[in-house]
């Protein structure tokens, strides 16, 4: 229904008339167009959609998402975004489950929609050209930026679907008044309101296209009433958010992690994710990223000169404002100081929300460009759809193979799912890592406190009264242990307590059960009451024994990564062996005792995938002479170019770890500042000798006079990318790390030594011999003596 013609005055009437551009009737082929675009954004944000681990926000997501409504909208309130996307995901999951894909599924149909939203938008804006929507609908549809956040269970693709919608129906009121178009505005916009504080700026943003298109008016007074309509609907839709800012403000917390970011490095970051989708390395795609966004900003130029017709210049002003006012803001945010409320630090997230309209500018754009070709504009267009379209394709391919599974915390609440009894408690050490490990183990948990060196008192503190009050303790031992508890006390506080206990390692993690009571301890590994394994796929019997169940945690993996699973094995009285196999290496094998005793025990396996392994790989166990084929692994190769050999070492060293040597390190190149507020980059030129049998981590510290570490970087090789189980014998790491030198390290002369360790437990890899075979004291090297000079 119009808006009411009394309210509309002769001129305003004629200058709706003039102005509105109604979109031609659509055609079969563009229906078709839609479709295939619609399809294939379904295909690719479908693709590996629960493959890739729950990291640490989607964990936050989901365990606000199971809170009731009630907890929930209170620890929303205290934390940085509205509730509406947790309430949507508190009742999907009641209907879709928990499970990766599940929780995730839902963030990929919201950026479906927004592919056939966007195209909508096109023909509000071009409706003189149909394939500018088409052709949009297929740039937001290959967008690595719009499927990586598609593929996350959180809030941005919902932001990004209804930011859309508003400017949809910000076009139709610019235009017309109309009582459904001021009803969707104000739903869409209230709802983008509680779903992200960041789109509170779309009111800017159609407040300022408003004004614009008041140009328009012939009459003073016809301008004041349209700015008084689209100002009411406003404030009205402030109003509709209103109750949820009463509710939170006073609830808000203030913290802050901002981190220094010029502006010339979030612009070459703004390009590099609206043009390929990359937001790390960005100054490996630096010149392409800006050669594909300056295509667009000529195409839009071209398109501001030759447009006429003021609504197309207005719909360009619309999607300009669109592109530069938030990530502007954003930026204004994530480096100016404050002092209520969250100050972020630069992510990528935070520009998703207005990236569609990137794509529909891109479109246009190459419209404009094409124009200017005369009678070869198709070809033109064509060639300027395909040259932005293909290199988010190309970019995707990179996307896809980094989307692999980690068992991260899976292995480990299946063992905890099958031996946690009545009156047990688990604690998780640290505590950082805590939404992931809870999305995993959503039972009961406690974790241990950020410290920083923990001490005896602090550990008896916090431990006693757990203790006092359990049967058992299990200690989730994470990577980051080491760094708030490096000599273990947790550990040596219970061990020195407990009646039994019993260590399960799970690649660089560890769980360890203390029972307290000798009761407990009879019962150490017996199955928890009720608990039934799952059935194998194939029967396995021999010697009195019979496989009653089969845990594989993951179905893809990556080669050079341990792949654990589980059998639950029936036994009367006698024991015996269970051998089990990943492939036809000898490499991925195990061999594992089934103790004797009577009843059905947990047989926990893992074994190394080889580093130059792929494809399918079936998991084969063996009781006597029977065997079954129990499942398949798909392993994932390897990048061969995360660390491409130049030169070589600029200073050689020759230096070899563990005994037998299983790798050495060829030598070493220096760089960096090397002032205080800098850091030293140390690359290091490590020589596969032999298969590791961990996943080392290595350490690179500037010590202090005092003999304490001043400065350190402690990473995996090459940020993750080659674990050392990964490492080929032969083969050359090229691994740099950038120690922080932090405004607290005094200028002087601080020797640099470096070395590998074991994440879960702390031991280092060794002995450590130099080259001419002297063995090195603590297992460590010393690399040089390296000068910190006074802050420039």
């Amino acid at each position: 229904m119009p808006f009411p013609r009394a309210l509309r005055s002769p001129e305003q009437a004629r200058a709706v008339k003039l102005s509105a551009s109604p979109v031609p009737g659509r055609t079969s082929g563009e229906l078709c167009a839609l479709l295939l675009c619609v399809a294939l954004a379904f295909a690719l944000r479908l693709a590996y959609l629960g493959d890739a681990s729950i990291w640490w926000d989607e964990g936050l997501a989901v365990w606000a998402a199971r809170l009731p409504l009630r907890e929930m909208a209170r620890w929303t309130a205290a934390d940085v975004h509205p509730p509406l996307y947790f309430a949507l995901l508190h009742f999907w999951r009641l209907v879709a489950g928990d499970g990766e894909l599940a929780v995730r599924f839902l963030s990929a149909a919201f950026g479906v929609a927004t592919v056939a939203a966007i195209w909508r938008l096109g023909r509000l804006l071009a409706p003189e050209r149909p394939w500018v929507a088409a052709a949009a609908a297929l740039l937001l549809a290959l967008s690595r930026f719009a499927v990586w956040w598609s593929q996350e269970a959180r809030m941005y693709a919902l932001g990004g679907l209804l930011c859309v919608l508003n400017l949809i129906f910000a076009v139709r009121l610019g235009r017309r008044l109309g009582w459904r178009s001021l009803a969707g505005y104000l739903v869409v916009t209230a709802a983008a309101l509680w779903t992200l504080y960041l789109l509170t700026l779309l009111l800017v943003v159609d407040g300022a296209y408003w004004v614009w298109l008041l140009r328009e008016r012939p009459a003073w007074r016809a301008r004041m009433r349209d700015l008084l309509a689209r100002g009411a609907l406003l404030g009205a839709t402030l109003a509709a958010f209103a109750p949820w800012l009463a509710y939170s403000l006073s609830r808000t917390r203030t913290w802050s992690t901002q981190v220094p970011f010029d502006a010339g490095r979030f612009a070459e970051l703004y390009a590099a994710l609206l043009s390929l989708g990359v937001s790390t390395n960005v100054e490996r795609v630096r010149v392409p990223a800006l050669l594909l966004v300056g295509v667009v900003a000529a195409g839009a130029l071209a398109l501001a000169v030759r447009s006429r017709p003021s609504p197309r210049r207005g719909g360009l002003a619309l999607l300009l404002l669109a592109l530069a006012v938030p990530p502007a803001v954003v930026w204004l945010l994530t480096t100016a100081p404050r002092s209520f409320g969250y100050s972020p630090k630069p992510e990528a997230r935070y520009l998703l929300p207005y990236a569609a309209a990137y794509y529909l500018l891109a479109a246009w754009a190459a419209a404009a460009l094409a124009g200017l070709a005369g009678r070869a504009r198709r070809p033109v267009a064509v060639a300027l759809v395909a040259a932005l379209a293909l290199p988010q394709l190309w970019s995707l391919r990179d996307y896809y193979a980094e989307r692999v599974p980690t068992d991260d915390y899976t292995s480990i609440a299946a063992t905890l799912r099958a031996h946690v009894r009545p009156g047990d408690l688990v604690v998780l050490h640290t505590d950082d890592p805590w939404p992931v490990f809870a999305y995993h183990w959503p039972e009961p948990l406690k974790g241990t406190p950020h410290l920083q060196d923990a001490d005896p008192p602090e550990v008896d503190y916090y431990l006693a009264p757990l203790w006092a009050a359990s049967e058992a303790i299990w200690l989730v031992v994470d990577e980051d242990a080491l760094r708030a508890d490096p000599q273990l006390l947790f550990d040596d506080w219970l061990a020195r307590r407990a009646s039994a206990s019993h260590t399960w390692r799970f690649g660089t993690k560890r769980v360890v059960l203390y029972a307290r009571t000798p009761t407990r301890a009879e019962a150490l590994l017996a199955l928890a009451p009720g608990f039934v394994p799952r059935a194998p796929p194939e029967p396995l019997a021999a010697d009195g024994l019979r496989l009653v169940g089969w845990e594989q945690p993951l179905r893809r993996i990556l080669a050079g990564e341990v792949a654990s699973a589980a059998a639950y094995v029936e036994r009367r009285e006698a024991g015996g062996m269970l051998s089990v196999r990943l492939g036809d290496s000898p490499q991925a094998r195990a061999d594992v005792p089934v103790p004797p005793g009577d009843g059905v025990v947990r047989l926990p396996i893992g074994v190394l995938v080889p580093p130059d392994a792929a494809g399918a790989q079936s998991w084969v166990a063996r009781l006597g002479d029977d065997q079954a084929t129990l499942g398949q692994v798909e392993v994932i190769a390897r990048r061969s170019d995360v660390s491409p050999v130049g030169a070589g070492p600029r200073f050689a060293v020759g230096a070899s770890f563990g005994a037998p040597p299983i790798v050495r390190l060829l030598g070493y190149d220096l760089g960096g500042s090397g002032s205080v507020g800098g850091t030293v980059a140390v690359t290091l030129y490590w020589e596969a000798l032999e298969p590791a049998p961990v996943s080392y981590k290595v350490f690179t510290h500037l010590i202090s006079p005092a003999g304490r570490v001043a400065a350190q970087r402690d990473d995996f090789p090459v940020g993750g990318e080659r674990p050392t189980t990964s490492w080929r014998p032969g083969e050359v790491i090229v691994d740099r790390y950038d120690i922080a030198l932090k405004p607290d390290v005094p200028p002087g002369v601080y020797p640099l030594r470096v070395g590998l360790y074991d994440p879960a437990t702390g031991e280092r890899l060794g002995p450590v011999r130099s080259a001419d075979g002297v063995v090195q004291a603590n297992d460590q090297l010393q690399l040089a003596e390296v000068e910190v000079r006074p802050a420039r």
